[in-house]
């Protein structure tokens, strides 16, 4: 009997020739030897026959005197028994195999990674239109629609908001000063909006957003005074930079321990941002809506931890739902609109 560990050369081209050879064990004719180990593998769900796992079955036929051979194969190993035994090795391995399941093995994940590619086209079809719609909504008649004063319908006004004309929280992130502030929005929401759309989808993106901006300009209603009045969409800007830090930190693991410094990466970048942002002169500092900022931040990344977190508990992906909520947030800038126009 050959040693199981010996991996000796290919099998004769003729293997059901009569008579014996090197290698046949004395006694048996010359037959055609089968491989058994493809079909014991996929029962057991085992990819391939390793050194390990074709020992142990080399001894299990051996205490049964079953003739056999372990010949490389690709991938793996093969194991090989005379055709007349076919059946009595498989049912000895068979045998075997329930008093001893092969372990799991873990493999690495090959498949790919949503890339930021993939999320970029909705992403630009979906700016183009809103881009379109903001600057219908201009601060002036020749960069807005209608000869309407928009920012007298919708503008954020906190006295008025306390009054009961809830839709200015909405309306609000729909109006810019100028073109200049539009265009800074818009190219630097659209960066966010593709990070976070890559993470959970276009729809589900849109609806962070605009939900993080409305609940921050909510936020707003307890410290500011009767007086005070913003616009633009910068508070849902940051809103969506705070979704994308609250997803990736409850996706990242539950274990703090030594990847605790990733986990904080995206919070400590939305911060560094914000500061950056919040930067400049007495004069420029008044015009930048800082209060906006944080708060648009912070309401977004509650929502994006929810998110993330509401994912995990259902164990599955909210991505199904993602073109819901971008439904969802577009019929809810639409009928806070049609409020400002009919009150």
């Amino acid at each position: 009997m050959p040693d199981p560990d010996d991996i000796s050369p290919p099998l004769p081209q003729n293997p059901q020739s009569p008579g014996s050879g090197p290698g046949q064990p004395l006694g048996i004719p010359r037959q055609n030897w089968l491989d058994v180990a493809p079909e014991l593998l996929a029962e057991a769900g085992v990819p391939e026959l390793d050194t390990e796992m074709a020992r142990h079955w080399s001894l299990v036929l051996l205490s049964q005197r079953v003739p056999h051979r372990v010949r490389q194969g690709w991938p793996g190993l093969r194991l090989l028994v005379p055709q007349s035994r076919r059946e009595e090795a498989l049912d000895q391995l068979r045998a075997y195999l329930r008093e001893n399941p092969p372990q799991a093995v873990s493999l690495p994940d090959w498949r790919g990674q949503p890339q930021a590619w993939s999320a970029l086209p909705g992403v630009l079809w979906s700016l183009a239109l809103v881009t379109v719609f903001l600057t219908m909504t201009g601060a002036e008649h020749a960069l807005g629609a209608f000869l309407v004063d928009w920012q007298e319908l919708g503008g954020g006004n906190v006295g008025l908001m306390a009054r009961g004309q809830w839709w200015r929280a909405v309306t609000a992130l729909t109006l810019h000063a100028d073109i200049a502030h539009l265009v800074g929005n818009v190219c630097l929401g659209g960066t966010f909006l593709l990070l976070l759309a890559v993470e959970v989808g276009l729809g589900a993106a849109w609806f962070l957003a605009l939900a993080g901006g409305i609940g921050a300009n909510l936020a707003k209603l307890p410290f500011s005074g009767d007086g005070y009045r913003f616009i633009g969409s910068s508070t849902a800007v940051f809103a969506a930079l705070g979704a994308l830090a609250g997803v990736r930190l409850m996706r990242l693991g539950r274990s703090w321990g030594s990847a605790s410094w990733k986990r904080a990466l995206p919070f400590a970048a939305g911060l560094m941002i914000l500061a950056f942002l919040g930067v400049g002169s007495e004069e420029e500092a008044r015009k930048i809506d800082l209060a906006g900022h944080f708060m648009g931040f912070g309401a977004g990344f509650a929502l994006g931890m929810a998110y993330a977190g509401a994912e995990m508990m259902l164990q599955r992906s909210g991505r199904p739902l993602s073109p819901w909520l971008g439904g969802t947030a577009a019929v809810m800038v639409m009928f806070a609109w049609a409020a400002a126009l009919l009150a």
